[in-house]
C-alpha cells in the first residue's frame, strides 16, 4: 500500500492552494468595463450596457491585435455619448451634432472631461442587438484609406479613454451607438484639436 507521506502531502496541498489563489485573483484582477464603471450610462439599460462592453471590448482587442495599448474605459465619456445617442433618436437622424446641440468637445467637457484631443464613431443598425452593434464595429475596422475615419479613431495613438454608449430605440427599430475618445489632460485644454468629426 502506497501512502504520501503528511510533509508531501502538506506540499502538494500548498501548491494546489496556491494555484487556486494565483488563478482566482487573476480572474479578480481582470476588471472588465462593468467592473471599472460599476453601472454604464445613466438610463442605460443592462443590454445596452452589456451591448456597449461587447464593443469596448472589441476595439480592445483591435487595438492589440496592432500593437496599441489598451484604451481606458470613461463613464463620463459613456455620459457623453448616451446623450448624443438620446438626441440622434428624438431627431431620428444620424449626425454628429444635431440643431441646438453641443458640438463633440463641449459635450465631453460638460461631462467633466479634461482633454486635449477628441473624436467621435457613431452608427446605426436595425439590428437590436450584441450582433448588430459588433457588424457596426467591424464595418469600421473594414474601411480603408482614405475613407477609414472610424477605424482610424479606433486605432489611435493620441487617444487613451473612451466612453462607448448603446441605445436600443424601438419605436425606430434602431440600435444607435456612440463612441467618444478623448485624451485626458492634466489641465483644462489650452488647445483644442480634435479629429475632423466622422459618421
Amino acid at each position: 500500500m502506497n501512502r504520501i507521506k503528511p510533509t508531501w502531502l502538506v506540499s502538494i496541498c500548498l501548491t494546489i492552494l496556491l494555484l487556486l489563489l494565483c488563478a482566482c485573483s487573476t480572474l479578480i484582477g481582470y476588471k472588465t468595463p462593468s467592473a471599472l464603471t460599476g453601472a454604464g450610462a445613466p438610463g442605460a439599460t443592462a443590454t445596452e450596457n452589456h451591448i456597449a462592453h461587447a464593443v469596448f471590448q472589441a476595439i480592445n482587442q483591435a487595438r492589440a491585435q496592432s500593437g496599441l495599448p489598451p484604451l481606458r474605459w470613461s463613464t463620463a465619456l459613456a455620459n457623453s455619448a448616451r446623450q448624443h445617442d438620446l438626441a440622434m433618436q428624438a431627431a431620428n437622424t444620424l449626425s454628429h451634432q444635431l440643431p441646438g446641440e453641443a458640438g463633440l468637445g463641449e459635450r465631453e467637457s460638460q461631462q467633466g472631461v479634461k482633454w486635449s484631443w477628441a473624436a467621435e464613431n457613431i452608427g446605426e443598425t436595425s439590428d437590436l442587438t450584441v450582433t448588430g452593434a459588433l457588424g457596426l464595429h467591424q464595418a469600421m475596422m473594414s474601411e480603408q484609406p482614405p475613407t477609414d475615419g472610424h477605424r482610424q479613431n479606433i486605432l489611435t495613438t493620441s487617444g487613451t479613454i473612451l466612453g462607448i454608449a448603446i441605445l436600443i430605440d424601438k419605436q425606430h427599430g434602431l440600435l444607435w451607438m456612440t463612441e467618444d475618445f478623448a485624451q485626458s489632460s492634466a489641465s483644462r485644454f489650452a488647445e483644442h484639436e480634435c479629429y475632423p468629426r466622422r459618421e
